[in-house]
């Protein structure tokens, strides 16, 4: 049977996931890996891919035939595709049944949370094509820095888990830059933002929201986080892309949530690749696991090929698949230091701070007095552009009344012209009477 990756949302770094998985899987040997795009508005894409939904209709070619924007089109292009289905299941097939298939999502995040179409297509394929699919749902790590956004990434992934009906894992991207945008120190330690309680975002939504603000949402928030609380579904794993160990450590923990290594792990090797498969590299060196891994996994090994904890068995099905990692390799904590506490003790969080300005924090007041200067600096600007706008008009204006006043005493004039004219014809025949 065939498995997959349904790989959102935009602004991520999807497209750069599908690429460095694709490599990735490549590397450790994993047999008849394939990406679809199934983004109608991107053509150019940095990866060899297997079905390019562009072929049968593009966001493009949409606006200008039916004459839609950017975000008409798109909804457009995904229910075609949802009518048109045969063209994709048809593709599919010719993939084989032992394809694995990485679906790099239309660049919209309404099409994963909002519009049902997407929900459709995937339980087609799910049905039709028999595929075992995961939903990685792939959010910024930047975000987790501002409150009201991070609540937003909440909501976001929420809505997406609910939406897709999948088994369905959400991913902070871009750790590895998270040390530079935050100047080497986070708010909170990470692993309050990958696994979130609602009882703590409270005080720090409200402690980082100005006045005016807390005044006017702080209902709408307390209803925000009982939505989050009363599901309790969302939490987040992590990735660093160019990271080999944290591509591994997400690698695995997709096969196990999708059911892969259930069905191959007998087939695989240590190092996820089928066994028996020589190396066609000209150096002879064969990719591996990281070797941090590999120790840990060959410590578990006994009698041979027989996996004692580190592999799927008849039991494992019933239990939770140990993958062999380290205790604590991989965790929130170990991202941390390495990405974001690491920054700071390497110095180059000098003179840096979350948007690369001061990192000294402000105090309440002091930032409640920075927003009050912001708007009224905002304001000031906005009352410059509406007097000059005014100016303008009223130029507009004195101008087109003085080319009016012309135009009426042109007219005049020409119409004093004709009359003489006429009274010349008028005497010129009675004199040739």
């Amino acid at each position: 049977m065939p498995f997959g990756q349904i790989v959102g949302s935009p602004g991520s770094g999807k497209t750069t996931y599908c690429n460095g998985v694709q490599q990735f899987l490549g590397a450790l040997k994993r047999p008849n890996v394939h990406i679809v795009n199934l983004d109608f508005a991107n053509s150019h894409l940095p990866y060899p891919c297997a079905i390019d939904v562009n072929s049968l209709i593009s966001v493009p070619d949409v606006m200008v035939e039916l004459d839609l924007g950017p975000n008409g089109a798109m909804m457009y292009c995904i229910e075609y595709l949802e009518e048109n289905i045969d063209w994709l299941l048809t593709r599919l097939k010719e993939l084989g049944e032992d394809a694995y298939v990485v679906f790099d999502l239309p660049g919209q995040v309404e099409i994963s949370t909002n519009h049902p179409s997407l929900g459709r297509i995937i339980r087609t394929l799910e049905k039709q094509a028999d595929f075992r699919l995961v939903a990685l749902h792939l959010l910024d790590s930047s975000h987790i820095l501002d409150p009201s956004r991070y609540v937003s990434l909440l909501l976001l992934s929420l809505r997406a888990m609910l939406s897709l009906e999948l088994p369905h894992i959400n991913v902070l991207t871009k750790v590895d830059l998270l040390g530079q945008a935050s100047g080497g120190e986070l708010p909170f330690p990470l692993d309050f933002y990958t696994d979130p309680s609602p009882a703590q975002l409270a005080p720090y939504l409200e402690s980082h929201s100005t006045f005016l603000h807390r005044a006017r949402y702080s209902s709408l928030n307390e209803k925000i986080l009982e939505i989050i609380d009363d599901f309790s579904l969302v939490s987040f794993e992590t990735l660093a892309v160019e990271d080999k160990e944290s591509m591994w450590r997400l690698v695995r923990l997709v096969d196990k949530v999708g059911g892969w290594v259930f069905v191959h792990a007998g087939e695989m090797d240590l190092a996820g690749g089928a066994r028996g498969e020589e190396d066609d590299d000209d150096d002879g060196e064969e990719e591996q696991m990281p070797s941090q891994m590999r120790a840990a996994l060959e410590e578990r090994y006994l009698d041979g090929n027989k996996p004692s904890g580190s592999a799927a068995s008849a039991l494992s099905l019933f239990t939770t698949l140990d993958s062999g990692a380290p205790l604590g390799w991989g965790s929130a904590e170990d991202v941390q230091e390495r990405y974001v506490d690491s920054f700071k003790d390497s110095g180059n969080a000098a003179g840096t701070g979350a948007r690369g300005g001061a990192a000294p924090r402000m105090t309440e007041e002091e930032f409640e007095k920075q927003e009050e200067e912001r708007i009224h600096s905002a304001w000031r600007e906005w009352r410059r552009e509406e007097i000059e706008k005014k100016r303008k008009q009223q130029e507009e204006g004195k101008g087109a009344k003085e080319q009016s006043g012309q135009m009426k005493k042109g007219g005049e004039q020409d119409s004093r012209g004709l009359q003489r004219d006429g009274m010349n014809i008028k005497e010129r025949r009675k004199r040739e009477t």
